[in-house]
């Protein structure tokens, strides 16, 4: 018996290999790895560049696991099973055993008629001749019918025992659902009437029908017989009709059963000895696999693919009162069997992986089949959602120091896996919620986070976003995607709509960022972009300080283009006396008074007057022998003061501006004293 190999994949980087084949990763999204050559590091390697260095080109290897809900079939079954499984939260660990059998049945459904499209998808690509797809749905149908398979034997085990603890009868309707070839054909065989046993399928089908247990349907075939009232053929249907069954319900206690089974075994092995049944070898044969005869059974094994295939028929005949923790055992001994019986023909002998999560199962020993069913090439789908089941019905038993903990963290961390892996794809994020919201502080971080990394194609969907964001009180991130929006909007050119989303994500320094872009741009080219956003910010401009100087500037600007001086002149003295003007935005304010400053009807009176002349030498002249300064040290950072301030000779400007500032003070106290005196 072989294990299974973990598969290779060979990475070709030549820088990689000259650094002895050494790489480094980092997981970036989901996960997707991301992978570079990576130059080994001791303490007592030299602190210096490589002779590779900016020679060759670094490559970066993007590493992710085939996804394969990305098929609309298969995306179909996930959005299914999320319906259930937030059908099962609701349930908060209250529920009773029908309410989780019923669950677990109805996540079962989703996969058979997954594996119903996968069938017909199978058939439309033979039609068309499609090897790739066709060899695709063929993966996906082996995955998910080994999915199924496992997840019914577990319900069986865990969510649906009897009573009584025996396992048997429930052994026997997994094995008739999963080989179905049987009574398939004695379904054939029953329509057919009389004429069932002329078929070459008629024996094979009854024995097939003994293998699994089904008794009471290989007698009906017998009645379809043409010997059917013959003495043999009456022996063989007294011997199966007398057979006791155990029933748990049944009020015989398990002594009296098995008092009842080794009278009956007893009598039917002394008709066999007495060959009563020689003249028909099919019915003795028939009647040897009822009793279990090691010969013949051994002869049915040699047929079988699967080791588990006529376990429970087996046990049926010779174990039927076979309870739960008796069954690891039963299973260890028919494995051994069967590995001595097909011992002649070793490639029969490698188990599958399914063979061995089955085993598994039966033994109980839930790490092994976590770890198994994590395997299969399913994206964690089934692993997830069987420990979630078993967690909210109380069967997940794993072993620690603090069982109920290592629950928890076991089933909240596989939420938190598949959960983050469909939030980082494109059309499955809204199921990537349901998992997240139900694994514990560490998922509403992750969908915090993850929120901000879907892609957004329009304004609907990341207001869809927002509003998702709000309802689960996640400010961050419905900030960082604000400001995403914003930057997109300003790439785009979209000035208006970047202030807009900038305010709602009601960050000062972003908000701040925009305003400077905004004022920076109009300093430069005397043109304000985005006028109509500006004026209808209202108050939402006390969000950031800078925000309140473009709004107040910008009315400015408003008075002074409709030549409305006075109210234009009061808003501009208040803006230099407001202390919130930018240090690059001080040449533009003080030039833009020189207008105003030459009017010949002053508007502009003479304390204010005042204070311009004293804003000049405070604070623009300072900065400018501040940039000259910086100029004299550092000559080759800019030829041009001119580039920050929107001027052609900034010592004329500020003679200009004192000039101007010395006749409208001369004007101003003449016309105040007048109209004083």
């Amino acid at each position: 018996m072989e294990e299974d190999q973990p598969a290779a994949f060979a990475i070709v980087d030549p820088l990689c290999s000259r650094y002895a084949n050494t790489l480094t990763g980092q997981f970036v999204v989901g996960s997707k790895i991301a992978l570079a050559a990576y130059r080994p590091v001791t303490s007592n390697t030299r602190d210096a560049p490589t002779e590779f260095a900016g020679k060759d080109d670094v490559l970066i290897h993007m590493l992710q696991p085939e996804f394969n809900f990305d098929d609309p079939i298969l995306r179909s079954l996930i959005a299914e099973a999320n319906s259930t499984f937030v059908a099962l939260q609701a349930l908060k660990r209250r529920g009773s055993k029908a309410e989780y059998t019923k669950i677990s049945r109805t996540y079962r459904s989703i996969i058979r008629a997954c594996l119903e499209k996968l069938q017909d998808a199978v058939i439309s690509a033979d039609e068309v001749d499609d090897a790739d797809a066709q060899s695709k749905y063929q993966q996906y149908i082996s995955i998910f019918y080994s999915i199924e398979c496992v997840w019914h034997l577990s319900e069986i085990l865990f969510l649906d025992p009897t009573p009584s603890n025996a396992v048997v009868p429930q052994l026997l309707d997994w094995i008739r659902f999963h080989f179905p070839a049987a009574e398939r054909m004695a379904t054939d065989l029953l329509l057919l009437g009389r004429e069932a046993s002329d078929s070459e399928d008629y024996w094979p089908t009854l024995k097939g029908l003994i293998l699994q247990g089904q008794v009471d349907v290989a007698r009906a075939l017998l009645h379809l017989h043409p010997q059917a009232e013959t003495a043999h053929f009456k022996l063989t249907e007294q011997i199966l009709k007398a057979m006791p069954v155990y029933n748990a319900h049944g009020g015989v206690s398990i002594q009296k059963f098995r008092s009842q089974w080794q009278y009956w075994l007893t009598d039917t092995e002394r008709k066999i000895a007495a060959n009563i049944l020689a003249i028909e070898p099919n019915l003795e044969e028939i009647v040897q696999l009822v009793t279990g005869e090691t010969q013949i059974w051994n002869a049915q094994i040699q047929e079988t693919e699967y080791w588990y295939e006529f376990l429970p028929g087996y046990l049926f005949f010779t174990n039927p009162a076979c309870k739960h923790f008796e069954l690891g055992n039963a299973a260890n001994t028919w494995l051994s069997r069967w590995v001595r019986v097909k011992g002649n023909n070793s490639n029969e002998l490698k188990m599958k992986h399914l063979d061995r999560v089955i085993l598994s199962l039966m033994e109980n020993d839930m790490h092994q089949v976590i770890h198994a069913i994590q395997l299969m090439a399913d994206n964690q789908w089934f692993v997830t959602h069987l420990i979630d089941l078993l967690y909210n019905c109380g069967q997940l038993q794993v072993v620690g120091e603090n069982q109920v903990n290592e629950c928890i963290k076991l089933r909240e961390s596989l939420l938190y896996d598949f959960g983050s892996s469909l939030m980082t794809r494109n059309s499955l994020w809204q199921l990537g919620m349901d998992y997240l919201d139900h694994c514990g502080q560490e998922g509403q971080a992750a969908l915090a986070m993850l929120l901000t990394k879907i892609p957004l194609h329009t304004e609907k969907q990341a207001l869809k976003i927002i509003g998702i964001a709000q309802k689960k009180g996640f400010f961050e991130a419905e900030q960082e995607i604000c400001k995403i929006q914003s930057k997109k909007s300003l790439n785009e050119e979209r000035y208006g709509n970047a202030l807009e989303w900038a305010i709602r994500s009601k960050d000062t320094l972003y908000v701040t960022s925009i305003a400077d872009f905004l004022l920076n741009h109009y300093a430069k080219t005397g043109d304000m972009l985005c006028p109509d956003a500006i004026a209808n910010i209202g108050a939402k401009m006390f969000i950031s300080p800078r925000l309140v100087f473009l709004v107040k500037y910008f009315d400015f600007f408003q008075f002074y283009r409709k030549r409305d001086f006075l109210p234009a002149a009061e808003l501009l003295v208040n803006l230099l006396e407001s202390k919130i003007t930018p240090e690059y935005f001080w040449p533009s304010l003080l030039i833009d008074s020189i207008p105003l400053l030459e009017s010949k009807d002053p508007k502009i009176l003479s304390k204010e007057t005042c204070a311009i002349l004293h804003h000049l030498e405070s604070e623009l002249v300072p900065l400018i022998d501040k940039k000259k300064k910086r100029l004299e040290k550092y000559p080759d950072e800019s030829v041009e003061i001119l580039k920050d301030y929107r001027i052609e000779n900034i010592e004329e400007i500020i003679n200009l501006l004192r000039l101007a500032c010395a006749r409208n003070l001369s004007r101003a106290i003449i016309i105040e004293n007048t109209i004083m005196g």
